[in-house]
């Protein structure tokens, strides 16, 4: 759950949306997402329908391209958009694995949407909203398609300041009824310059109480 929820809110900075009607908004906010390095804070509460328990944390992001690095809850994820590494500090826990063009990758890597998806979401209605308890424009978004491309995901809502591309937040229903609301803090948008060996996790920095699954 808790790299679930991480994944989430990576997969907000990247978005594919096809090219035809979309409000000016969201066309902007994609071409910064998908012309930048971007970084951000973020925090989430997370309900599911089968419990009533309400899962909440929070973390930060860099995104560039197929590359990231999340560091939330716990969990470090680096992908240099070949291999990820999950590092669970606090279990010393360490997972190695490739990175391709499988359901799975677009389900735990959605940063490759930037590049590798001409087709995910198709915006459905954008307007006047609340989150919460301000006002603010809503992007309303409809997956084109079930599996890969739609990663299991129902419904996207995205929030920005009022008469901007600023985003301050999101909504996400996923298929089994699940709803996930993250506030986004510090976006900042800078000129690409990271090099990919910046988002590569030296596996040399860990000693030997962790136990390492290399799936490569």
């Amino acid at each position: 759950m808790k790299k679930t929820a991480i994944i989430i809110a990576l997969m907000l900075f990247s978005l594919s949306i096809p090219s035809g009607a979309k409000s000016k908004t969201l066309g902007s906010f994609i071409e910064k997402v998908s012309s930048s390095l971007v970084r951000f804070d973020f925090s989430y509460s997370m309900q599911s329908p089968k419990s009533k328990a309400k899962m909440t944390g929070s973390g930060s992001v860099k995104v560039q391209d197929s590359s990231f690095f999340m560091d939330g809850n716990g969990l470090e994820v680096w992908c240099d958009g070949k291999t990820r590494w999950t590092v669970d500090r606090l279990a010393e826990e360490a997972l190695v694995e490739l990175v391709d063009d499988s359901y799975d990758s677009y389900a735990t890597n959605p940063a490759l949407l930037i590049t590798a998806v001409d087709q995910a979401f198709v915006e459905s209605s954008f307007g006047s909203a609340k989150f919460q308890g301000k006002t603010v424009d809503a992007s309303v978004l409809s997956p084109l398609a079930k599996g890969k491309y739609s990663m299991d995901i129902a419904g996207l809502k995205l929030f920005f300041k009022p008469g901007t591309s600023d985003l301050v937040g999101a909504e996400i229903k996923l298929n089994d009824g699940s709803v996930s609301e993250f506030t986004i803090k510090d976006l900042k948008f800078s000129p690409k310059g990271e090099t990919k060996e910046s988002f590569r996790f030296d596996e040399k920095t860990l000693d030997d109480s962790y136990v390492v699954t290399d799936l490569r």
